[in-house]
Formats: structure tokens, sequence, C-alpha cells
């Protein structure tokens, strides 16, 4: 019986696993770090690669929101502001793209 629990827990994690937002540093930086902030609630990541791929799991409130994302790398600071669409917090997964003169935010339903 404890087998199939956790083979059954397993297999859920594994099916749901990944976190709602994905972000990509597009920069073509190393980053010394990034904050994802989304209404009043806010994630830091440090040494971020080129092109990598991270994860958060940071809620949308309900309605549109304001998301801001700061990242910095070798002295320099950089920060792209992002008003969500109203049913932000319904989607199963948000990508969020950003390079230092855009950041691209998809919904995935």
């Amino acid at each position: 019986m404890k087998k199939i629990l956790v083979l059954t827990a397993v297999v859920l994690l594994t099916g749901c696993g990944g976190s709602k937002i994905q972000l990509n540093n597009g920069t073509g930086l190393e980053l010394e770090a990034v904050t994802l902030t989304i209404a009043d609630n806010s994630e830091t990541w440090h040494d971020i690669a080129a092109d990598q791929t991270f994860g958060s799991d940071l809620a949308f409130p309900a309605g549109a929101a304001s998301i801001l994302l700061e990242w910095e790398a070798d002295g320099q600071q950089w920060s792209m502001e992002y008003v969500t669409i109203d049913s932000a917090g319904s989607a199963d997964r948000v990508s969020i793209l950003f390079a230092p003169d855009e950041m691209s935010v998809n919904y995935s339903f």
C-alpha cells in the first residue's frame, strides 16, 4: 500500500511539475541578480547564465497585475514593467522572456 502511495505521488509530481512562471534570460549577459515582483510579492535569483530558464511559483492576484522585472550585471541595473491580462491567474503557465529592450509575456491556458 505504501509503495502505491509513493508511486502515485511521484507520478503526480512528475506530471504537474515545474513552476507556473518560467523566466528566460534573453539579455545575452551573465546576470548577478534577477528580481521578479508581482503586485506586492517578489522573488530574487542569483548567478543566472545567459539564456538560462528558471521558474517561480509567485501567484497572480485576481484581475490585471503589475509585473516588475529587475536585473543587474557588471554594476549596471535594468528594469522593465508590464501589466498582465485580467485572467493571468487562471493560466496554467506564464512565460516571460526578457532582454534590455523588451519583455515578452505569453500565457498558456
